[in-house]
């Protein structure tokens, strides 16, 4: 009489597998395929391999790579679930997976400004289960969006913030930059990335606490916060 491997614990075991194995076993069954290729897993896996990278030195398999003769410059556009998305020259935007090296290239952008961009993000959309690379160019008040699935770059809303940080930092299911309005006022500006609109963020009640174009945004605890960069390594910086 046949058995059967509860499904749970099958999950378990490929949650503890190497990258190259789970590559191997996509090809398994349907299910298999489906298990390991679903947003849950990839986050769970990734996750899992987090906690036991914290306890290893030798990470190099992290490293990205990118196997063509494009020997331009990258910048880092921001990482979601694993994934990390990066830009070069000409504005040739790519997805990749660090553990399986898979990379995907989206399209380029038709709009004549795209060659200075004034800020971006990545991040991604738990409600249409999406990842999305938002870009503003310097010369405009247009915000672009992609999501992976449509592979289109849609104009989705006019701003008249002034960027001060360049790289949105995804917290909660937004990006996050400072900004400066019309008055001069610095700002935190957030964009929803299920709705797809920005709104202002609350700022700190603390006569200590100042938005300036010294500060940065960053994560803590997965929560935001806010950094000075200082040339001195005093505590009183941060």
């Amino acid at each position: 009489m046949a058995k059967f491997v509860h499904a749970d614990v099958v999950e378990q075991i490929l949650l503890r597998s190497e990258v190259k194995y789970l590559i191997r076993f996509k090809s398994v069954c349907k299910s298999w395929h489906s298990l390991i290729t679903s947003p849950r897993f990839v986050n769970r896996h990734l996750n899992h391999s987090s906690n036991k990278d914290r306890n290893d030195s030798k990470i190099g398999h992290r490293r990205i790579t990118f196997a063509d003769d494009d020997h331009r410059p990258r910048n880092l556009v921001g990482s979601s679930n694993g994934l990390v998305c990066v830009t070069s020259g000409y504005l040739q935007f790519s997805v990749v997976n660090p553990l399986t090296g898979e990379v995907t290239r989206l399209k380029r952008s038709p709009s004549p400004y795209m060659g200075f961009w004034l800020c971006w993000g990545f991040g991604y959309d738990e409600s249409t289960d999406d990842y999305k690379v938002i870009v503003k160019g310097k010369n405009e008040t247009r915000v672009r969006v992609m999501s992976l699935k449509s592979d289109v770059w849609r104009v989705i809303e006019e701003v008249k913030y002034k960027f001060i940080t360049k790289t949105g930092i995804l917290s909660n299911g937004a990006l996050h930059w400072i900004v400066e309005d019309e008055n001069g006022k610095k700002l935190i500006i957030s964009f929803d990335l299920s709705k797809e609109e920005f709104k202002e963020i609350p700022q700190p009640d603390d006569v200590r606490y100042g938005c300036s174009y010294n500060n940065h945004l960053g994560i803590v605890k997965e929560c935001l916060c806010i950094f000075r960069r200082s040339n001195c390594c005093s505590l009183d910086d941060l």
